[in-house]
């Protein structure tokens, strides 16, 4: 019989037990940076939707102040039933200030609408507990 000079390979099995080992390694450090980029997509939008929100209730409760119609227990009303949707609630006495001004020697309302944002991370001495988001809309009194 012929007889080859070339050296024998070794066997699948062999050569494929140091790769599991190191496959395994990558996922262990992998796996933990690919989820608290996940997380911080997920905390960075869900700040997002409460932080625009808070701006659209506050244009809106001046929009409805501008009209000149509606008491100042109406705007708070309509922020608080428009800000329903997030999941930290409004209270209608300590985050919604309605003021009547005048800018530019026009009859104006200010809206301001606050929410207490809490965050779905808690991550001691690196991110606060809650974001404090707040936005005021002012708008010219229709007919003054």
């Amino acid at each position: 019989m012929f007889r080859s000079s070339r050296p024998r390979l070794a066997s699948n099995a062999a050569v494929r037990r140091p790769e599991r080992g190191q496959a395994l390694l990558e996922i262990g450090v992998l796996l933990p940076l690919f989820l608290i980029i996940v997380l911080g997509i997920v905390e960075v939008t869900n700040a997002l939707n409460t932080h625009i929100t808070v701006i659209n209730t506050a244009r809106d409760g001046a929009r409805m102040g501008s009209k000149g119609a509606a008491t100042d227990a109406q705007i708070k009303n309509m922020v608080v039933m428009e800000a329903d949707r997030l999941r930290d609630p409004i209270d209608p006495v300590a985050d919604i200030t309605v003021e009547y001004l005048t800018v530019d020697g026009v009859d104006a309302v200010a809206v301001e609408v606050c929410n207490e944002h809490t965050l779905l991370l808690n991550v001691p001495l690196v991110l606060p507990d809650t974001l404090r988001m707040c936005s005021t809309t002012t708008m010219r009194v229709v007919g003054s």
